[in-house]
């Protein structure tokens, strides 16, 4: 039988301060809470699967090398966590560009990058905006979070969450209209 999973909410600065003592379990407790976040917004930044991979393999590094330095009065281990992906996947664009352009002064014929790369500032931008959504998220109920994200980040239709969870189909459509009437209410100013 495997260990339970651990959940974002269970990560909190006596976990990082194992981490930091070098805990592989709590480590391991990090990446299976974080990864799946963390990967998402690196694939949002920077487009590729391969990319965000590479990235979020460098954040983990990070986040092994520098647990000790982790200051809990600036925030969850989780939003250290972003910020540290969301700065990482910044530089690694603004790199790219840099790269680019010094191939387009220089007239070099050197394989470059497709020309879909996000400029920084957008990517920044929709960085940003995603990790408000999520912040938005973990201030609805518990219930209603879990309907919206098997909704929009696991592409579940109503029927398929109500069937998943065991609830009427009219209970689901309740929640995901209540939960997108408090988001909308709670992200009105980055519109």
């Amino acid at each position: 039988m495997s260990p339970p999973e651990t959940t974002r909410e269970e990560i909190d600065p006596a976990v990082i301060r194992r981490v930091a003592g070098g805990d592989a379990q709590a480590f391991a407790q990090v990446y299976d809470a974080f990864s799946g976040l963390l990967f998402s917004l690196a694939l949002r930044m920077l487009q590729k699967p391969e990319d965000a991979e590479e990235l979020l393999q460098e954040v983990f590094t990070k986040i092994w090398k520098d647990a000790a330095s982790y200051d809990p009065s600036r925030g969850a281990p989780l939003a250290w966590a972003i910020t540290m992906t969301r700065h990482k996947a910044i530089d690694r664009i603004r790199s790219v560009t840099r790269r680019l352009r010094l191939n387009d002064e220089a007239g070099a014929d050197a394989e470059i990058l497709p020309p879909d790369i996000p400029q920084p500032a957008r990517a920044a931008e929709q960085a940003e905006n995603a990790l408000a959504v999520r912040g938005s998220l973990e201030t609805l109920p518990a219930e209603v979070r879990e309907t919206l994200e098997l909704a929009y980040f696991s592409g579940l239709s109503q029927s398929q969450i109500a069937e998943k969870l065991s609830l009427p189909l009219t209970t689901v459509k309740s929640r995901i209209r209540r939960g997108m009437m408090q988001l909308r209410q709670t992200l009105q100013h980055y519109a």
